[in-house]
Order: structure tokens, then sequence, then C-alpha cells
């Protein structure tokens, strides 16, 4: 049996991958223009896999019979995989109560502290979900996204806390590549991040110093929760350790991205994808399952 790290090299090998990741950061620019709010809440590392483990929660409620998940929960669940100091966590948690990330649960005879995540946020959990499951297809023309479209309240509710537990126990996802962790671990740096991978110059032939569209440090941060010096310091950053630079005057020219950085950004997304990959291929084999089971 193929391990995960022969899928991930699999992936990697495929002949369009870089074609698919280009096309990953472009959808995952897209789920940020349309929910900013929502993206720049998750859009560094720590805060997305805090909300991955409060979404594991939530399923496993809803599955149990209960209507939510609550404050001290989270902050349980989130103590074996040390993603943060309880207070941080705890800040994280009222911050999407504040801005209706999650809302209470209206469930009569259930406790008052019980939350659920608001409409929105589930469907863009589906549609991150949708854009790798279409990455997916793209590569063994699979019809993954098919079927999430048809069963996706079941299948999202069996597929999540698979993927989360996965997530938070590769080291990949947990020890991030040093060009990845630059931007990964700011506030709206995922975003910056991707805006490089979709502005790159997709046309022009492989070479070590892949250009890019990009010739504003103004524009690249337009949108995003950080300032223009915040993403300054951040691409200088990535510049001294040889990550990215310009053709020429800072500024006035186009930004080019490593090698390097390219397959640091290439092997997490193939990461995630052979997660999601695997936690497919189980939930379905549950769901019909399920589906053949005779009702008692």
């Amino acid at each position: 049996m193929a391990t995960m790290e022969d899928r991930i090299a699999h992936l990697l090998a495929h002949r369009d991958f870089d074609d698919v990741a280009h096309g990953l950061a472009s959808g995952f620019l897209a789920v940020q223009e349309a929910a900013p709010r929502l993206a720049s809440l998750f859009s560094t590392q720590q805060r997305w896999l805090m909300s991955h483990v409060a979404l594991a929660r939530y399923f496993h409620a809803v599955r149990a019979g209960r209507p939510g998940l609550s404050r001290r929960e989270f902050l349980d669940d989130l103590q074996p995989f040390a993603l943060s100091s309880r207070n941080t966590a705890a800040a994280f948690f009222d911050e999407v109560l504040h801005y209706g990330i999650v809302h209470p649960a209206a469930a009569a005879g259930w406790a008052s502290d019980l939350v659920v995540p608001a409409p929105a946020t589930l469907s863009a959990l589906a549609e991150w979900f949708a854009i790798h499951l279409g990455a997916l297809d793209r590569l063994d023309s699979g019809g993954r996204l098919a079927r999430l479209r048809q069963d996706q309240e079941p299948l999202l509710a069996t597929l999540q806390p698979l993927v989360a537990a996965a997530l938070l126990g590769n080291t990949t996802i947990r020890t991030l590549p040093p060009s990845y962790a630059i931007f990964a671990l700011i506030d709206d740096g995922g975003s910056l991040m991707d805006r490089l991978i979709a502005g790159l110059d997709i046309a022009a032939p492989p070479q070590a110093r892949a250009p890019t569209h990009i010739t504003s440090i103004s524009a690249l941060a337009r949108g995003l929760g950080l300032s223009r010096t915040h993403a300054g310091r951040t691409i200088a950053a990535a510049a001294a350790i040889g990550a990215l630079g310009w053709d020429g005057a800072p500024g006035r020219s186009r930004l080019w991205l490593s090698r390097t950085f390219r397959n640091e950004y290439a092997r997490v997304q193939a990461t995630k994808l052979a997660i999601i990959a695997d936690a497919f291929s189980t939930a379905t084999v549950r769901a019909d399952d399920a589906s053949a089971s005779p009702p008692r």
C-alpha cells in the first residue's frame, strides 16, 4: 500500500501539478474576495488549524445529537495539539462569535453556551473542499466534486473531522518550510502568498526565478487586512532568504519567485490534496454503506 509520502510524490510528479497549484491559489483568492472578513480571521496557520479543531468538534456533536459546541469544549480539544495558549484560543473563540462566524445555537433544552457555525461559514467550508476536490479531479479525472455537490451536507459532516485529524497529525502541515512559513504565520499572510503564486506568469518558460505580473506592493496588499508597510516587510523577509526578488529596482519592476519557494508551496498543497483525497474516499464509502443499510 502506498504511503502518504508516496501519494504526495505522485501528485508532485504529475505534469499538470504546477498549473493545479496555480489554480488552487486563484481559488483561495476567490473565496477571500467573496468573504474577506471570514478569510482574514482564518488567514494564519494557527487560526486555520484552530478553526478545523472547532469544526470537527461541531460535526462530532451533531452526529451525537447535540446542536453545537461550547467554548470549554473547544479549548479542551485544542490542548493536545499545542496550537496556542488557552488565552489566545479563548480570544479567538470570542472573536469569531463577535463577528458572526459562529452564533449561539437556538435549541431548547440544551446549554445556552453552545454555538454553531453560521451558514456563510459552512458555505465557505464547502467551497474550500470544492476547490481541492476539483483540483484532484483535474489530476485524475475523478468525479469527487460532482459527488460533493450531490451529497454535500452528509459528506461534509464526515469529511471535515477526518481531514482535521490528518492535518493536525501531519509533519509538513505542522512544521512549515521556511519560505512558506514567512507568509503563513502572519495575519493575512496566506492570502498574500496566494496572490504571489496566482500572479505567476504561467506563459513564461520554466526557470529558477519564475516571473510574476506583480510590480506593486500596494496592489499586492490591497483588500487584505495588512498595511503596505507590513506587506513590504514580509516581502523583504522573504527576499532576505532568497524566496523572491525584483527583476530590477524594488517596486519598479516585476517580482520573481524562486524555485524553492514554489516547491514549498506545491508540497504543502500536495500534502493537503493527499489528505483530502484519502478522507474523501473514506467519507464516500461510509456514506454508501449508510445508504445501503436497511432502516431500523
